[in-house]
């Protein structure tokens, strides 16, 4: 087609009236997400899941309104999403564009009228280039809200917006999320472009999905090592640094023959002298032996060989317990420092109490028991996962690991880039001892933030809840099981209080703040209809809409226990 011809059919065009819908700009003020929004009350007066992603939104130019309900129910307009195979929900003040088109509302036997119409929402504009988020809040309500603007009603700010836009390379079509998500659609590059380009396999496809962010500067790059969770779906690449998890593979050259039942099909795979009931139960003895009967048949320390002058019992010592009696309570012998180099007592729990090898310190047993065995003898059984973790020295039983120290763990979760230039890398602050990122020999380094330097995250000896000595976590992730509910009721009865709202499982042993009730540390508040990990302390499915009277509480269960006392003495 020539020039002229070209230039007459635009002038064509521009000159007849456009039939082009026209396209509104809007900015969101409230997400319609689930029941307990406040449309299904005010406006609709029920519930209609068919409205779950419809949208608030006013002019851009909008001077009223705001994100207030009363604001949002009288100046703005609810618009639904236009596309049906994509479900991308904007956050509060992004901006989207709204066209008008047919409702749903069409039919006049169903007392609609075929003029019927409204807005529908494309995803927001991409205002600050950021995949995370690109919110453009009015003026009048950064003043209003003093700069604090939610993006939502419950969606962390603070980690959307430290989510890095994915580093493209030529071709590549990627699909990023909010959270530091994605999957990348592209190919090999040139060598040395990224790390699955490393061969010669340029222009082959490879796909890419990615949990996680671990790469600094300003945009993010997949990295196989760091990420918290990746697929690589490759062609004929060959993906640099990978580090496997495990390179035993003795498993390939196996004999198996399918087993009738029980352990049979265990044994064709073990080689080691062992039996299977220790395999799987851990170091534990009948209840009738005794560890400490035997010489030398406990170890402490980093290894077999070398002993401290009081790692081995003494003839006469028993399975001693904390003033309980609790005759199947081991006591481990020697001391261990915690966090603040204490040296402790150690105690194994019992089996049927804990999720393989847990040990807890002298400060801890006595009560720990007797809740466990509370808890018991009221039909409830209390599983500990994790109690007590020394920051630098491993623990021994007969030659057998049984626990870890914070220093093995911190160790064994180094990146591979760090390994032999950190004089103590499981220190939270050390010395360099081979030359690194402009670090000279001798610097003092920080062996901080830990997801830069360790693989899965990893505290710091002396720095981990778990060398603290004064709590435990317990099989409770589940805020909706028997056994949290009863650990929120009665816990706190010997001392046991939840310390941190994200986690239903952990449990620290307070016993003066326990006096003022399981939610002394996290204040009650209750959430009606609103599903448990999504409350604030997740207390909706163990106490009704009026907090107990903690205090009466207390005083029952203490005269339960004098009269309980004096009917065995009497």
């Amino acid at each position: 087609m020539s020039k002229s011809q070209l230039t007459n059919n635009s002038s064509k065009r521009t000159s007849r009236r456009s039939n082009v819908p026209t396209l509104t700009k809007g900015r969101v003020y409230s997400v319609i997400m689930d029941e307990n929004h406040f449309f299904f009350r005010d406006v609709l007066g029920t519930f209609d899941p068919t409205f779950i992603g419809y949208v608030y939104w006013g002019s851009v130019n909008l001077k009223l309104g705001g994100l207030n309900r009363g604001d949002i129910l009288k100046y703005c307009t609810l618009a639904k999403p236009y596309f049906n195979w994509l479900t991308y929900t904007p956050l509060n003040t992004e901006i989207v564009d709204l066209i008008k088109a047919p409702s749903n509302n069409h039919y006049t036997a169903l007392n609609g009228t075929h003029t019927s119409i409204e807005y529908f929402y494309y995803p927001p504009i991409n205002v600050w280039n950021n995949s995370a988020g690109n919110p453009l809040p009015a003026e009048s309500d950064i003043q209003l809200n003093n700069g604090e603007i939610p993006l939502g009603e419950y969606t962390d700010e603070d980690k959307v917006m430290s989510t890095k836009n994915m580093v493209p390379f030529e071709g590549d079509m990627i699909l990023e999320g909010r959270f530091g998500n994605s999957i990348r659609f592209g190919s090999s590059n040139p060598q040395g472009k990224n790390n699955w380009s490393d061969n010669d396999s340029e222009g082959e496809p490879i796909t890419i999905i990615s949990n996680g962010q671990t790469t600094e500067g300003a945009a993010a790059i997949e990295d196989i090592n760091g990420d918290a969770s990746s697929i690589y779906l490759t062609s004929n690449q060959n993906i640099n640094n990978l580090n496997i998890a495990s390179k035993n593979f003795k498993s390939l050259n196996a004999n198996f023959t399918e087993p009738t039942s029980g352990t049979e099909g265990l044994e064709n795979f073990t080689q080691t002298s062992t039996s299977i009931d220790e395999l799987l139960n851990g170091p534990f003895q009948s209840e009738t032996s005794n560890f400490l009967d035997q010489e030398n048949v406990i170890n402490e320390g980093q290894s077999t060989q070398e002993v401290d002058d009081d790692a081995n019992a003494k003839s006469d010592e028993g399975p001693i317990s904390p003033s309980g009696g609790y005759e199947d309570l081991v006591k481990i012998p020697g001391t261990y420092e915690d966090n603040n180099k204490t040296k402790r007592q150690l105690y194994l729990l019992p089996q049927r109490f804990s999720n393989g090898n847990v040990l807890v310190t002298d400060s801890l047993a006595d009560p720990l028991l007797k809740m466990l065995l509370a808890a018991e003898n009221e039909g409830t059984r209390l599983t500990v996962n994790s109690g007590f973790r020394p920051p630098v020295d491993d623990i021994y039983i007969n030659g057998s690991l049984i626990q870890k120290s914070q220093k093995t763990i911190r160790l064994a979760n180094l990146k591979s880039q760090y390994i032999g230039k950190i004089q103590e890398p499981w220190l939270e602050r050390s010395t360099v001892i081979e030359p690194f990122d402009g670090y000279q020999v001798g610097d003092s380094y920080n062996v901080t933030p830990q997801s830069k330097h360790f693989e899965p995250k990893a505290a710091a000896s002396y720095k981990s809840k778990h060398g603290v000595s004064l709590a435990c976590d317990f099989t409770t992730a589940s805020a909706t099981s028997e056994v949290y509910k009863w650990m929120c009721k009665h816990g706190w009865k010997y001392g046991f209080i939840r310390t941190v709202n994200t986690e239903p499982w952990h449990f620290g042993y307070s016993p003066e703040k326990a006096k003022d009730g399981p939610t002394a540390i996290l204040p009650y508040k209750y959430e009606p209809g609103t599903a448990y990990l999504n409350t604030t302390n997740r207390w909706n499915n163990v106490f009704g809409e009026v907090e107990p009277n903690w205090g009466s509480e207390l005083l029952a269960f203490q005269e339960q226990q004098a009269q309980n006392l004096n009917d065995q003495i009497t």
